[in-house]
């Protein structure tokens, strides 16, 4: 566990010191937020050298809050995308099913999930099919089946 810790440790040190080389490079292209310049001389007591030390600190901070952000941001992103996509009518419309053939089918799915979920062989779904035991589309070369075990 120390030893996961010390990597942990290492890896930060170094993703900094990167972060401070950017804002270097930014100093050197002329590039400075004035938003963080005047909070650095305003915690400076206009001491210009201060400033730009308190400036590079701010800026570096700064990246790191705007990385974690981005990572937040993305994340739910996914998290929402995976929430749509695991809703089975989401799933369908996403897919192409219109909302007739979804209001027909109630909760559709695709038959090779549905073969999966409930265990069940496509021979025997075909034949429930047939018999009207369960509803059935065919759209893009999929079946889309309702989603409920037929008797």
């Amino acid at each position: 566990m120390l030893e996961k810790f010390q990597r942990r440790s290492a890896t930060n040190r170094l993703l900094e010191e990167k972060l401070y080389e950017q804002v270097v490079q930014e100093l050197v292209s002329g590039q400075r937020r004035d938003g963080l310049w005047a909070k650095a001389l305003a915690n400076s007591d206009g001491l210009e050298g201060k400033a730009k030390a308190l400036y590079v600190r701010y800026r570096v901070q700064s990246i790191k809050d705007e990385i974690e952000v981005n990572e937040s941001i993305n994340e739910e992103a996914i998290k929402a995308r995976a929430a749509q996509l695991s809703d089975p009518v989401n799933r369908a419309r996403n897919c192409g099913l219109s909302e007739d053939q979804i209001a027909y089918l109630g909760t559709p799915i695709e038959a090779v999930r549905y073969v999966k979920k409930y265990r069940n062989s496509e021979k025997k779904l075909s034949k429930a099919i047939s018999q009207g035991r369960i509803r059935g589309v065919i759209f893009r070369g999929v079946l889309w089946v309702q989603d409920r075990k037929y008797t």
